[in-house]
């Protein structure tokens, strides 16, 4: 089972996370995240949570994308 956040939970990992909520069913939609964000509230309200699907490094981290400003 994937990682479940909360809505109002700090983002960790910047990326792609599944909504899941008691009333899909269980097939959710996806929206992105960023580091340092918060979930945000969902309409669907109880037991609704964000799963992970797909992490990613923002281009300003990445060794070979990285800013040249010092």
């Amino acid at each position: 089972m994937a990682e479940q956040h909360k809505p109002g939970e700090k983002v960790q990992t910047s990326g792609i996370y599944k909504v899941v909520t008691e009333s899909d069913g269980g097939t959710g939609f996806e929206v992105t995240r960023v580091e340092g964000e918060h979930f945000p509230p969902t309409r669907s309200g109880k037991g609704a949570h964000y799963e992970l699907v797909h992490g990613a490094t923002h281009s300003h981290k990445h060794s070979e994308l990285g800013s040249r400003d010092k």
